[in-house]
């Protein structure tokens, strides 16, 4: 499981990130290196089956995140099987920095790891 950031040429300047098999709780911090804007993100679920939902929580921050104590600024669910698109044409703002984390509980809490492994991709400006 790599986090792969692909910067766009500078006249563009949108940056995509993309993480396959996402499989634990594990944040992911401050995965763009600046503050900015989320334009779209994507969650494909590898599970099978019906209303087992997973979730993926945004933070606006650079600092380090521990799971289940740092409050998410955002939280997404994915149903098992989906592929679920988020689109924010103004874009959803993050001053500090994006981290993000995935589990198998919304809200604050920590939870356990996701049912089934994630697909994760996000564009950034």
């Amino acid at each position: 499981m790599t986090t792969k950031v692909n910067k766009q040429s500078t006249r563009v300047d949108y940056s995509q990130m993309k993480e396959d098999n996402v499989n634990n709780t594990t944040a992911r911090n401050d995965v763009f290196g600046k503050g900015g804007k989320l334009y779209f993100l994507y969650i494909g679920h590898d599970g099978s089956g019906t209303s087992v939902f997973d979730f993926v929580k945004l933070y606006d921050t650079k600092e380090q995140v521990t799971v289940g104590t740092t409050l998410p600024d955002f939280i997404f669910s994915a149903e098992s099987g989906s592929k679920e698109v988020y689109h924010f044409p103004n874009g959803l703002t993050f001053t500090n920095g994006l981290a993000f984390n995935a589990s198998n509980t919304g809200g604050t809490a920590a939870g356990s790891a996701p049912s089934a492994t994630l697909d994760i991709q996000m564009v950034f400006k």
